[in-house]
């Protein structure tokens, strides 16, 4: 079964909340019944890993087996006494609390509430309108106007962490470190990360965005175009040397198409070494990093899963090996997860060298298992481990080669907009590691 993603990034962050409620925050509980754990739960915030740095299987259903044999007992959930307490809940909102309900809401976070019952910091519920984003985010394309939000609750309003290249945000001026305020006649005040997002999602033409920007500390208006939107996960240049240098900013389905065609243009163009810049890459589909791992590496193994009883299943390599030349990786301590098994796979072959800093050490596996009424339930399964055996998780990949610092040259860096210095990556007079990769693989 094809893997498809959750919409995550952990950190990308944690996985914070796109558009397509691809990304992670923090958002505050208005009001939260963790009912089936048998205890009314009242906590202060919730995380909704969506995107960040995550590893993720698809699985329509099954079960994981039986729960005496692996030391795992959850009929808590469907205990009389439990569904009696939960009856008395209900009874005791239907004749006391002051407000209106919604029920699909409190639908949602009851199995959101047995999703952070589990400790599992991956694991949450979806309900079936959210699948619809999910499954579109799946495919690279949504509709919106093409930004990644993150949610700062009362320390600052909806942050735009991400402008999409070539997206109406881009083009309607949008910039990094940006706060949406509102659009139109709407406040954003009060409204969560999920409600800014369907407010935004439900115009089908303009309308006038809100915002506040912190360079200059104004508020302005710009007018934004709502419409589908195709991601761009790949960005690629020949360099000198015939050196391809290859940005691969998350591991999704539409990703392994813009890879191929990416390296099959530089082959076009004389490419002879390839760079694959996994710097902060927080991840993506099992299915993505294998189908692109397959045109690199020999006939063997890719990478290995094991669940909690110990049974294990194997991705292979069958030898396709469309790019047969030497690849270097560049990582950094927010390279995560199927960036890792990528940079893994590389360095347990000998491929060519990784370079950088020691990637963040998240190995394991969540899958996502589609519930009767179209809504579905997100849990971790599976530790993997590299082909030489390399348990990555907690550990991380040490690089072949470390450079501590991403500095650029001097005069050479850019700003963002919150004051930050970046490194201006791609270039290798700006770019210190890159510019070692190249060293490396050009060397006689």
């Amino acid at each position: 079964m094809a893997d498809l993603p959750e919409l995550e990034q952990e950190e990308k962050q944690a996985e914070e909340q796109t558009e397509v409620q691809m990304n992670a925050g923090k958002s505050q509980w208005n009001f939260f019944l963790g009912l089936l754990l048998g205890v009314l739960l009242t906590l202060v915030f919730i995380f909704v890993f969506s995107g960040g740095w995550f590893l993720a299987r698809w699985q329509m259903s099954g079960n994981g087996g039986n729960a005496s044999e692996q030391g795992t007992d959850v009929s808590v959930l469907t205990d009389p006494d439990t569904l009696y307490k939960l009856n008395e809940v209900q009874s005791l909102i239907e004749q006391n609390y002051l407000e209106e309900v919604d029920g699909k809401n409190l639908e949602s976070w009851l199995f959101r509430g047995i999703a952070y019952g589990l400790g599992d910091p991956y694991a949450d519920y979806y309900s079936a309108e959210e699948m619809d984003s999910v499954m579109a985010a799946a495919k690279g394309e949504y509709h919106g106007i093409g930004v990644v939000l993150l949610d700062m609750g009362t320390a600052g309003g909806f942050i735009v962490e991400e402008v999409y290249a070539g997206s109406p945000a881009e083009r309607a001026g949008i910039q990094v470190g940006d706060v949406l305020l509102g659009l139109d006649q709407i406040s954003f005040e009060g409204m969560d990360l999920s409600e800014v997002v369907s407010t935004i999602k439900q115009y089908q033409d303009s309308f006038t965005l809100h915002i506040f920007r912190s360079e200059n500390e104004s508020e302005m208006d710009l007018m934004v175009y709502c419409t589908d939107v195709e991601i761009n996960y790949v960005e690629y240049k020949l360099l000198e040397d015939g050196v391809g240098y290859l940005c691969l900013s998350e591991f999704t389905e539409r990703a392994v198409d813009q890879f191929y065609d990416a390296v099959s243009d530089m082959q076009d163009q004389g490419m002879e070494h390839l760079v694959v810049d996994l710097r902060d890459n927080p991840g993506g589909l099992l299915d993505a990093v294998c189908d692109i791992l397959d045109e690199i590496l020999p006939e063997g193994l890719i990478v290995y899963t094991e669940g909690r009883s110990g049974e294990r299943s194997e991705e292979l390599a069958d030898n396709k090996r469309s790019i047969t030349c030497k690849v270097a990786v560049l990582v950094n301590g927010k390279s995560a997860s199927a960036s890792e098994i990528f940079a893994g796979a590389i360095q347990d072959y000998e491929i060519g060298p990784v370079i950088g800093t020691k990637t963040y050490g998240k190995g394991i596996v969540q899958a996502r298992f589609m519930l009767s009424d179209g809504s579905s339930f997100k849990m971790t399964t599976q530790t993997y481990y590299t082909p030489k055996g390399q348990n990555i998780h907690g550990n991380g990949i040490t690089p072949d080669i470390v450079i501590e610092s991403e500095k650029v040259s001097e005069g050479a860096s850019d700003k963002t907009d919150g004051g930050a210095e970046t490194e201006k990556r791609g270039n290798p007079a700006t770019d210190p590691v890159l510019k070692k990769a190249i060293e490396v693989l050009t060397q006689k």
